[in-house]
């Protein structure tokens, strides 16, 4: 909003309706420029904020894997897909020891900068405590007592952690809250949530995180295959309101598990993509596929 003021001397003669026309004119073009110089203002504030996100996004894809490990008796895929510039989702490789390689999924609370700042502090975090410890339930108790006094009370990450023991093919998984991971059983042809026990990161000090999060051990044979996902996937939204749901994730993993790790990805991927259609993505999407060779 503005004002034009305008002054008449005294021995001016009055202002006539012509001159009321002309600073009509004056004052909507006046207005028309300073509306103009708002929106350039603006838009070059935008541009700024895009280029400093560009480059959150470039740091963030530095901090999560870009291809999958090689492991004897193993074979991995996994991906992540930002609802934004920058993801609260959260998956890693990390080397245990010469035997052992931890595989982690993680999902901050939220969306956006504030997710992916705590995605990178758990990322930090999470790796000082997993070298050298076998055990993924100590790995998240430790997470959990170390990450708790410094999130905010409206946040909280769930994950979930698997160490995989390649010289003795053994498959330890600890769960922090997190969406249950889906076990397939190739010889049954069968597909089944595996739901140990265990409570989110980030709202309890340790005293009841400690005594409900345990070691599950898994046994996997030759072909089964584990799928660790983010609700990104399964709360996708289609044109009607619908949700993908975990049903339709379960129908994908049984007809391509038996094609290897990559393939459960391709087809979960593909198969949500049809489902959206052309409705914008309103979460962020990850997928660990792990195959027993």
């Amino acid at each position: 909003m503005g004002v034009l003021a305008l002054g008449n001397g005294p021995t001016s003669p009055s202002f006539t309706a012509s001159d009321f026309v002309v600073f009509k004119s004056i004052a909507e073009q006046s207005a028309f420029a300073l509306y103009n110089a708002i929106i350039y203002s603006e838009a070059n504030e935008k541009k700024r904020l895009d280029h400093d996100l560009e480059i959150a996004r470039d740091i963030q894809r530095i901090l999560l894997p870009s291809e999958a490990p090689v492991v004897p008796g193993f074979e991995i895929s996994g991906i992540n897909i930002p609802a934004r510039h920058v993801s609260g989702d959260y998956f890693d490789y990390i080397t245990v020891d010469d035997d052992r390689l931890g595989v982690a999924i993680a999902d901050v609370s939220g969306k956006g900068v504030p997710a992916s700042i705590i995605m990178a502090i758990c990322r930090s975090v999470l790796r000082s405590q997993a070298t050298g410890n076998s055990s993924p339930a100590d790995v998240l108790q430790k997470v959990n007592r170390q990450l708790y006094p410094d999130i905010k009370e409206d946040m909280f990450i769930s994950m979930a952690y698997v160490v995989l023991d390649h010289a003795r093919g053994s498959v330890v998984l600890s769960r922090a809250g997190h969406d249950a991971p889906i076990l397939f059983d190739h010889a049954a042809r069968t597909v089944t949530p595996v739901k140990p026990p265990g409570m989110v990161v980030g709202i309890d000090s340790g005293s009841v995180f400690d005594r409900i999060t345990g070691d599950f051990a898994l046994s996997l044979k030759r072909d089964d295959c584990l799928l660790l996902y983010t609700d990104g996937v399964t709360e996708a939204l289609d044109a009607i309101g619908d949700e993908f749901g975990v049903d339709r994730m379960l129908e994908c993993i049984r007809t391509s598990a038996p094609e290897g790790a990559p393939a459960i990805i391709t087809r979960v991927i593909d198969e949500l993509r049809s489902f959206v259609g052309t409705q914008p993505q309103n979460d962020d999407i990850t997928l660990i596929a792990i195959r027993k060779t």
